[in-house]
């Protein structure tokens, strides 16, 4: 969420509402900073050639965009491959949600 824009306090008040732990934005930071390394591994990683079964979902987040807080829908691709392995193929940002988007 945080590679995506979404700011500390929302990803703290998301871990709040969800899961009912507490995490302050100085925390997030220092987690983000830690793993942003593994992300970017993640994000050019090779994927399987085909996925028969590919879910699409979306969740809207307050984004800082260019400066400016903005609420925006974020895509989360789901693929299963032909071992029933699900793999999160990944995470997309968009000004709403809608067919144009796909």
């Amino acid at each position: 969420m945080y590679y995506l824009g979404v700011s500390t306090s929302a990803i703290g008040y998301f871990f709040q509402n969800m899961f009912a732990i507490e995490i302050s934005p100085a925390e997030i930071s220092r987690i983000t900073d830690r793993v942003l390394p593994e992300v970017q591994e993640w994000r050019n990683r090779p994927l399987e050639t085909v996925y028969p079964f590919v879910c699409l979902d979306c969740m809207f987040f307050k984004v800082r965009v260019n400066g400016v807080v903005e609420t925006r829908a974020i895509y989360n691709i789901l693929g299963v491959d032909i071992a029933r392995k699900k793999d999160v193929l990944g995470l997309y940002s968009s000004e709403n949600e809608g067919a144009k988007f796909w």
